[in-house]
């Protein structure tokens, strides 16, 4: 088959090759909160370590005092 016999095909939905999508399996209810869970604690670790940093830490990485603070109170936005 040519490249043009490809194209037309291809054009009428007629694709030598065709695959269905694999289906989408769904995640058990205790896996998708486990892992919500260990988002949320490694969310928390990261912004008391932010909190915890020196001025002089924070100033070698550009962010103010306020500005971390503002940051380390922000509620997570976790996706599962």
């Amino acid at each position: 088959m040519g490249a043009i016999d490809t194209i037309l095909n291809s054009m009428r939905g007629q694709h030598l090759n065709q695959t269905r999508p694999a289906p989408v399996k769904a995640l058990p209810a205790w896996l998708l909160a486990w892992r919500w869970y260990c988002r949320y604690v490694d969310f928390h670790r990261s912004r008391r370590q932010l909190r915890d940093l020196s001025d002089h830490e924070l100033a070698d990485i550009g962010i103010s005092r306020e500005q971390a603070s503002a940051e380390a109170d922000r509620w997570p936005k976790l996706r599962v």
